[in-house]
């Protein structure tokens, strides 16, 4: 078994938070001795797998790469941007109870798809909006996600955000999909390339809970894998492991703390193993996933 000398010096580096180090060091040893073949990766997209800040530059969601779209309506612009500037700060507060929360975020997201269906958004802009938008996927996600490939372990990207955009995204970061399955919020389109509506029910900060139930398919194509990597930047991301938690072994959670640090950070500590600090690149979770094999 690996030194757990090696595992602490991880969970006391730099941009690591950690409240019980015995237990997260616990759970990587029992998931090491299981090895990759055991492992699955659950991961949210925005602020997770992409940054919320580039340098000295706020980055953009998947649904921001199409609500600041410079070929959308300015009235659209300015509709979405009230939305989220009222119901973004209550995303990111912790004093809200979940129940609440999850009503406030089903509000935000049923007024904001509004919105995008009374546009008139075709696939071709859609395409667009990703190909211009300030969505950038972390550095060294690309590696993180060639050695998860070239060990067939599968990735579940769970998102609340806009899967086309995360799909082009991806294809544009020449990111294979081979062994990424994507659950997001979906637009269909007619044969003109028209949005006529989105999948329901709704993917929302505060559902995910509740969305996973009918990707049975998936998870019990996946039941053997027995230990999860959970990667999130909300605390309500930790919802994903209700996905797995009827067969799992150990569910690592990983959360990124990205903004309101202070105010958030005994939450975050309390909520997730692992708090990664300073909205970095994926050096951290490829060292974490290192410690797995």
């Amino acid at each position: 078994m690996m030194d757990l000398a090696k595992i602490r010096e991880f969970l006391k580096s730099k941009n690591i938070a950690c409240l019980n180090e015995e237990n997260a060091a616990r759970k990587i040893a029992e998931m090491r001795a299981d090895g990759y073949s055991k492992l699955q990766i659950l991961a949210d997209f925005d602020y997770t797998i992409s940054y919320l800040r580039y340098g000295s530059e706020r980055m953009s969601s998947s649904f921001g790469a199409v609500e600041r779209y410079s070929k959308m309506s300015q009235e659209f612009r300015d509709r979405t941007k009230a939305l989220h500037d009222h119901y973004y700060a209550l995303e990111v507060d912790g004093t809200i109870p979940k129940e609440k929360k999850a009503g406030l975020m089903t509000e935000w997201y049923t007024k904001g798809t509004v919105c995008i269906m009374e546009s008139g958004i075709t696939k071709a802009m859609m395409e667009d909006a990703a190909d211009t938008s300030r969505v950038k996927i972390r550095e060294k996600f690309d590696t993180f996600a060639e050695c998860l490939r070239n060990h067939s372990i599968p990735i579940l990207v769970f998102s609340a955000g806009l899967g086309q955009i995360i799909e082009r995204v991806f294809e544009n970061a020449s990111i294979p999909q081979s062994n990424i399955k994507i659950i997001a919020n979906m637009l269909q389109f007619d044969s003109n390339g028209t949005a006529t509506c989105f999948n329901t029910p709704l993917i929302t900060t505060g559902n995910k809970a509740t969305a996973c139930q009918k990707e049975t398919e998936y998870f019990n194509k996946n039941a053997e894998r027995v230990n999860s990597l959970l990667l999130g930047d909300n605390i309500e991301d930790t919802q994903m492991a209700t996905c797995v938690t009827g067969f799992s072994k150990n569910i690592l959670t990983v959360g990124f703390l990205n903004d309101k640090v202070e105010e958030r950070m005994e939450l975050y500590k309390n909520t997730f193993d692992i708090v990664i600090l300073n909205d970095p690149d994926f050096s951290d979770v490829i060292q974490l996933l290192g410690l797995l094999q």
